[in-house]
């Protein structure tokens, strides 16, 4: 059977936190592998119930609310219909969890999304959820393929699985990663449209600094209350473990040390910590002489770990962000399932960065993602170049061309196709979608090893 795997598409319900970008190519997709009667697997936060505001709770009713917003919206709606159309023509439909998307485990959620596949019962009941408690494996042609959305190795964003319900009754308790999309990247959208918030994951530090580069007082009205805490961090004034509620206690966040990394002389730290805590001591001139000096560098040291973490070629040095090369910890990382589970490849995501490695013995590949992602400077770029940058980002942080100048997006959904070989064995596909076509960017055939 042809194989079609994606992740990372997070369809949200079409308001101003989305991030989706694959209007039109996936229901395009998806069409394709109804007509191949494809297995269709989507591997980890398929859809993302974090872009909202609303208490992060895992209530039942809040979630179908939820769930019904997204199959509501136009992109939603299409990617839905266009799933029923896959199980219609005989292929097969599973949606593995992720980290955004643990509202999945209620079975609620569950029939609110086969409701809205445009299929009659008997043909919705074949859409299967799957945690990711465990990896799948899938056998094709003798070849073991493990799939797992990633997020177990991210202890930021580990979902305890155990502790979801099929009808909401357990102790879920959301991971870090999630209540900080609600702390903070949601409300900067909602109260400074702050769009690029969002584009600036993986990398927690990178998008703290940028924010405090952009606007570091709508960080300090942001952070109100207990949450304030998690900035205190920035300057080494907690002995304490920080938590986002009383005796909830959390992990160092990093975000002194990347700080420390900007190498902010001793006015400027004091300056952008005078801004972000007006009650902050200070013993010099005027915020404003420092401030400035101050963003920029914050702004070159967030941005250029983000563009680390996601490989990006920036600024117009080419089309394509992909350095598709994993970086050793996740070989290492890949191995290390490959060995525990007796896999041939290992296929993950989580990351939003595709990779692609066949080695003797073990192939993997992260299919990438499917929303938007800000195109950035290049990490050595001048001083005039990342000024330039800060200075649209704060003119037009909507990111919207049609109110001037800003910094440009860039999109490229991805996904891995595997089809069985009459010769023995796997040939894997790692896609790029595109209007004109999916583009090949990486592929091998992969056999069963001697060792298994």
């Amino acid at each position: 059977m042809h194989t079609l795997v994606l992740s990372d598409i997070h369809l949200g319900n079409g308001a101003g936190y989305d991030i989706y970008s694959g209007a039109g190519l996936l229901p395009a997709t998806l069409a394709e592998a109804a007509a191949q009667r494809a297995h269709v697997v989507l591997n980890g936060d398929s859809f993302d119930f974090l872009m909202n505001e609303d208490p992060l709770e895992l209530v039942p009713e809040r979630a179908v609310e939820q769930a019904q917003a997204i199959a509501n919206s136009a992109d939603g709606g299409a990617a839905l219909r266009a799933l029923g159309s896959v199980l219609a023509a005989g292929g097969s439909v599973e949606i593995r969890l992720g980290n955004h998307d643990a509202e999945l485990a209620l079975t609620a959620v569950q029939e609110t999304f086969r409701a809205a596949l445009g299929q009659p019962p008997e043909v919705a009941a074949k859409l299967v959820f799957t945690r990711g408690a465990a990896p799948g494996l899938l056998d094709i042609n003798g070849v073991k393929i493990l799939l797992a959305h990633g997020e177990h190795n991210d202890p930021w964003n580990f979902v305890e699985y155990k502790d979801l319900s099929a009808d909401g009754s357990g102790h879920f308790k959301y991971p870090p990663g999630s209540r900080l999309v609600k702390t903070l990247l949601n409300p900067l959208k909602r109260r400074f449209g702050m769009r690029f918030a969002d584009l600036l994951k993986p990398d927690f530090q990178g998008g703290v600094l940028t924010m405090l580069a952009v606007d570091p007082n709508a960080l300090s009205l942001v952070f109100q209350g207990s949450t304030l805490r998690l900035l205190w961090q920035l300057f080494r004034r907690m002995d304490d473990p920080l938590s986002f509620a009383p005796a909830e206690a959390e992990e160092e966040l990093g975000l002194a040390g990347a700080l420390d990394a900007a190498g902010l002389t001793p006015d400027e730290r004091a300056a952008i910590e005078a801004t972000v805590d007006p009650d902050a001591a200070v013993s010099f001139g005027p915020v404003g002489d420092f401030l400035g000096a101050a963003q920029v560098k914050l702004a070159r040291q967030g941005l250029r770990a983000y563009a680390a973490a996601q490989r990006h070629l920036a600024g117009g040095t080419g089309d394509s962000y992909f350095s598709l090369e994993p970086d050793p910890a996740e070989w290492t990382e890949a191995q290390r399932l490959a060995t525990k589970f007796g896999a041939d490849a290992v296929v993950l995501g989580h990351t939003h960065a595709a990779r692609f490695r066949s080695e003797p013995g073990l192939t993997f590949v992260n299919t990438g993602t499917w929303i938007y992602l800000m195109r950035l400077p290049a990490g050595d770029a001048s001083v005039d170049e990342w000024e330039t940058f800060l200075r649209q980002c704060r003119s037009n942080p909507g990111l919207d061309p049609a109110k001037g100048p800003c910094p440009p997006l860039i999109s490229r959904p991805t996904g891995l196709v595997i089809d069985a070989d009459p010769s023995g064995g796997v040939q894997m596909r790692l896609l790029e979608y595109t209007a004109q076509g999916p583009k090949l960017l990486a592929q091998s055939h992969v056999r069963r090893h001697a060792a298994a």
